[in-house]
């Protein structure tokens, strides 16, 4: 059995006393495996170190009435300056295990080939994670403690994983924890949550996950993230990293992952379109989402996610087949629109996708929404975001909106939206247009600014309504007579 106690951990920092675990107790004892969800930075990984002996509490008391493993995929026990080999025989020794069997085990199952004869100070973090696990099964521990196993390797390495710890040693005690709810749903038979440093213990994995969720606020918040870069290319690639981070995100797309599995189409289409509304250039996910559409046979919809994945960088020989599919099932064979894949370069020569027609929307038409069908014409009648935008200008809703009597004055921009669109149009945030408070003080901003570089046909279309552009706002009788 292991007993935890009253546990306390402080960290001294330069901004003061930081309290990480406060007052955790609980009990394990063989067989048990007790997956613990957490928010980053709960203190999941300090729990397992202190578990292990790795660390020191500052106080409470750990007894261990069973042999403990070191964190596996932990490489902080590792003589950097030794060899893989070397660390091997080392731990052997202490353990007093036979090296040559032992280091047959370990080369194959890391699978380092000659890396193995190398420092360990040469490795990378998953070749440094894939050698510590490998030496965690050559030590027959009663109790394994599992840091984020499912972040090393590929599938074929975690199917290992998985059959060496939980169908080899299936009578042990573990400690697991992982971003992954699934996994720890999956492998584990206790639950508890850990937040503001106090550890709440489940019987039932659905009672500790909707608890989760709470103390996350994942099902109370829907606040979307700032965007901080330069231009669409940046963000496209950076959102994959960013969403994964991302406690909210990682909810919904997990949700909807059970939803798929268990062919609840719609509860699954709601959790990823969650998912997106939070990170739309999140590509992968759009995928999932064109999937789960098209199995309740929403062909437009689905279309025009297969389209956005493609867009933001899914290789079109992935889309194309999806795409084809459903724009069959809508029209046939008649008149095919090709998949436009993600190019490099200015963001206006970019291919449009659904978070550009959002944006614009929003900007220059003041609506929220535009209908399912236009959305997946544009998508697919426009070859640029440029050729988009220009479109979307040379359109009436934009005469309308921004010179109909003050709508567009009113019409505040969140900060979201705001960055986004300057992030598009390669605008310094710090600009007056970049720190423009509604969509009218954007558009007026943009026609006094001049010619967008990276958007040719939009800064043409910009022009040529500027001298209908009143400069109070108001609707003035030339105005209204050009628009009759």
């Amino acid at each position: 059995m292991i007993r935890v106690h009253n546990l306390r951990k402080l960290y001294r920092t330069r901004f003061g006393e930081k309290l990480v675990l406060d007052k955790v107790s609980f009990e394990l004892r063989m067989g048990e495996r007790l997956g613990v969800l957490g928010r980053n930075g709960a203190g999941k990984s300090t729990m397992i170190r202190l578990v292990s002996g790795a660390e020191r509490p500052t106080s409470g008391t750990i007894e261990r009435h069973m042999s403990v493993s070191w964190p596996l995929a932990f490489g902080g026990a590792f003589q950097p300056m030794l060899t893989g080999v070397d660390n091997v025989r080392f731990i052997s020794r202490i353990y007093s295990q036979d090296f040559e069997s032992n280091l047959a085990f370990v080369e194959q199952f890391a699978e380092l080939g000659p890396y193995l004869r190398e420092p360990v100070r040469t490795y990378s973090s998953g070749m440094r994670a894939r050698l510590a696990f490998a030496i965690s099964m050559i030590i027959e521990f009663d109790c394994f403690l599992i840091d984020e196993i499912g972040a090393v390797g590929d599938a074929r390495f975690h199917d290992r994983c998985n059959y060496e710890l939980f169908e080899k040693r299936a009578d042990r005690a573990m400690v697991i924890i992982s971003h992954d709810a699934g996994y720890i749903r999956d492998h584990c038979n206790r639950w508890a949550v850990l937040h503001d440093g106090k550890l709440e213990l489940h019987d039932d994995f659905d009672t500790a996950y909707t608890d989760y969720k709470e103390v996350i606020g994942a099902s109370l918040s829907n606040a979307k993230p700032s965007v901080s870069h330069v231009n669409r290319a940046m963000m496209i690639e950076s959102a994959h990293r960013s969403a994964l981070a991302d406690d909210r995100f990682r909810i919904h797309v997990q949700q909807g992952d059970w939803a798929r599995d268990s062919k609840d189409w719609a509860t699954a289409e709601q959790e990823y379109a969650a998912a997106l509304s939070l990170y739309p250039y999140q590509r992968t996910y759009w995928i999932q989402h064109g999937h789960v559409t098209k199995e309740q046979g929403k062909f437009a919809r689905a279309e025009i996610s297969y389209r956005t994945a493609a867009a933001l960088g899914v290789p079109e020989d992935e889309i194309e087949e999806h795409v084809r599919f459903v724009f069959a099932q809508q029209h046939g064979e008649d008149g095919w629109y090709g998949v436009r894949g993600f190019r490099p370069g200015p963001t206006g020569n970019h291919p449009p996708a659904k978070p550009e027609v959002d944006a614009f929307a929003k900007l220059l038409w003041l609506v929220e929404q535009v209908d399912e069908a236009e959305v997946l014409g544009l998508i697919r009648s426009h070859a640029t975001c440029d050729d988009l935008l220009a479109a979307m200008i040379a359109d009436q809703r934009f005469a309308e909106a921004h010179f109909g009597g003050g709508d567009a004055l009113a019409s505040k921009l969140d900060r979201d939206l705001r960055a986004r669109l300057c992030c598009f149009l390669a605008l310094d945030p710090d600009s007056p247009a970049g720190e423009a408070n509604t969509a009218g003080q954007m558009i007026r901003l943009l026609i006094a600014h001049g010619p967008l570089a990276e958007w040719p046909r939009s800064s043409r279309a910009l022009q040529e309504q500027a001298p209908m552009l009143p400069a109070d706002g108001s609707r003035s009788v030339s105005t209204a007579s050009s628009l009759a």
